[in-house]
């Protein structure tokens, strides 16, 4: 059972491998992570508490990306509210 963040880092990779995939760091999930659940409408507070965090301003700062696919679905949901077909241009 991991003690620490290196005992974790270490036991996390070790399953990485193991499991035959891609090697990520941890820091880089954690971001993954709270940006997807913040695409997906889980509340600031619920983001803040599941990162540990106080501050749901510093966790959306920190660790929150919107990367190219969500400004897509964006866009897309912008086109059909005014009634145009953006797939075929995308």
């Amino acid at each position: 059972m991991p003690r620490n963040t290196r005992h974790l880092r270490e036991h996390a990779y070790r399953l990485m491998r193991e499991l035959e995939m891609r090697q990520v760091r941890l820091y880089d999930a954690r971001h993954s992570c709270l940006s997807y659940l913040a695409v997906n409408g889980v509340p600031d507070v619920v983001l803040a508490a599941w990162a540990g965090h106080t501050n749901a301003a510093f966790t959306k700062r920190k660790y929150v990306t919107v990367d190219v696919e969500d400004m897509r679905a964006a866009a897309t949901a912008w086109d059909s509210f005014h009634g145009g077909d953006r797939k075929a241009s995308l």
